[in-house]
């Protein structure tokens, strides 16, 4: 795959995973945010979703919290491992085939990623890769690639807004009680290589359907900057 196929593979890829995410974030994070100051995840918890197409289920998505608690070499500290699977229905791969698989090990108490793994398979097309997080008076993170072989290096300030990875960005937003939501939320997250700073603003109350039943929920609308991928004049949410 030459550099510029790599590319707009790779740019699809990121929009059909964050939209995956935010979409997960809008129904299940304020559906468990009315509990109590614990998590509301808890080990072992498996969360289903459905992928449509217009009308058509065409896969699911799976996002599984291992029952056990890690304690990785080098750390005292327990860590969750969290796992985000998605795939293509086998009848809709005639279309379009996408296998895809994050991985984290995620610090319980500040909820920060220590490394996150990726397996992304699109017919005969794949993106495999290792993000390793440090943290000292910046945060880096070391990541190889595996499907080309490479190492690339990130270094960033720490700042009032923790870097975080996909799955962790995604259990710190369910860990917030609700009354969390009612101003401007401001996130950064590193996926494939990019750090993602935008802010999520609170919009209506509405509801959703979730597990059958109609449950309360809020609609967010995020604000990313003007860049290489969100141009000026696009809607971003």
């Amino acid at each position: 795959m030459d550099k510029q196929e790599r590319f707009s593979f790779v740019s699809v890829i990121k929009s059909c995973a964050l939209g995956i995410l935010v979409s997960m974030l809008l129904v299940t994070s304020l559906q468990t945010s009315a509990q109590s100051k614990s998590y509301p995840f808890k080990p072992g918890e498996k969360l289903i979703y459905n992928m449509k197409f217009g009308w058509f289920n065409v896969g699911n998505a799976v996002v599984w919290l291992d029952p056990e608690l890690h304690y990785p070499e080098g750390s005292d500290k327990p860590h969750y491992k969290i796992q985000f699977e998605a795939k293509t229905a086998s009848w809709f791969r005639v279309f379009s085939k996408i296998s895809f698989c994050m991985e984290s090990l995620i610090e319980v108490e500040e909820l920060k990623p220590l490394r996150s793994d990726r397996d992304l398979e699109a017919r005969n097309q794949i993106d495999i890769r290792h993000d390793y997080f440090t943290y000292a008076d910046t945060i880096s993170i070391k990541a190889y690639i595996e499907d080309i072989d490479t190492w690339r290096y990130h270094q960033f300030p720490k700042g009032n807004v923790p870097v975080r990875d996909a799955m962790s960005t995604f259990m710190w937003l369910r860990s917030r009680e609700k009354s969390q939501f009612s101003d401007r939320i401001e996130m950064r997250t590193f996926f494939t290589n990019d750090l993602y700073e935008f802010v999520m603003l609170p919009g209506e109350k509405t509801t959703h359907k979730f597990d059958g039943r109609r449950v309360r929920a809020l609609e967010f609308g995020l604000i990313f900057p003007e860049g290489e991928y969100f141009d000026k004049g696009k809607p971003d949410v």
